[in-house]
């Protein structure tokens, strides 16, 4: 009897879907309705419940790690991988978009930049550094991810930098990263590490055209931010 009323309930979950798609439902329902496909035996009712309970609230779901996600009661190794794989796979469709929307774009000013390269850190939960090789027209050649952890370790990104440069043959090169749970404001290690990218680009006859620093869909430029405040110096970034 309790197996016939779960088979229903999934039944009219799936008509509220093709009738409504998500807008009607609650989070834990999406959630549950997601599951359906890691768990097909399963009532995952509870199991979403605990997943927003736990994480706060859908995205916080979706963004949780392997291993956060294997502390729930409830989530084995199916539903840990579709929930992983999802959260990648929104991350490759918002690139994959991005691509096909902005073939051809030049990279011209700061706005264009930042709009270009927030996408690369969708989902992105650790600290990342991304590096663009322009052409002379300030259309994108090539990106390269050169470093995950902090800026601080500039010694690895620097080699790293120059090499994927020098491979590309680029004229020109946008750095870009991100600061996770924190604002899109630049620190005084970004600027330093920017000067001394630079520099060391400008001795190899290739120009750094703008470093972003990127929290979610906020954005800013440090050389623009080095360039308006050159007497009044930045907080170190919380």
């Amino acid at each position: 009897m309790s197996e016939s009323i779960h088979r229903n309930h999934r039944k009219r979950m799936r008509e509220r879907f093709w009738k409504q798609g998500l807008e009607g439902m609650l989070d834990h329902e999406t959630l549950e309705m997601l599951l359906y496909f890691a768990m097909p035996r399963v009532d995952t009712n509870p199991i979403a419940h605990r997943l927003i309970h736990t994480f706060g609230s859908l995205h916080g779901a979706l963004d949780a790690s392997p291993s956060q996600l294997k502390e729930v009661q409830g989530m084995g190794e199916n539903s840990v991988l579709l929930l992983s794989f999802l959260h990648e796979l929104i991350r490759r469709y918002a690139l994959d978009k991005n691509e096909q929307e902005t073939k051809g774009i030049r990279l011209i000013d700061d706005e264009t930049i930042g709009q270009y390269v927030v996408p690369y850190f969708l989902g992105m939960k650790e600290e990342c550094m991304i590096v663009f090789a322009i052409d002379g027209k300030g259309r994108v050649m090539g990106v390269k991810e050169v470093s995950r952890g902090s800026v601080r370790t500039t010694e690895v990104n620097m080699r790293k930098i120059v090499e994927f440069a020098l491979h590309s043959c680029a004229a020109d090169l946008i750095i870009a990263h991100n600061h996770p749970g924190g604002k899109a404001v630049p620190s005084r290690q970004d600027m330093e590490v920017t000067i001394q990218i630079r520099n060391l680009l400008s001795n190899l006859g290739i120009r750094l055209r703008d470093h972003i620093v990127v929290v979610e869909k906020e954005y800013s430029s440090i050389l623009s931010a080095m360039n308006k405040q050159k007497k009044e110096p930045l907080a170190e970034q919380e």
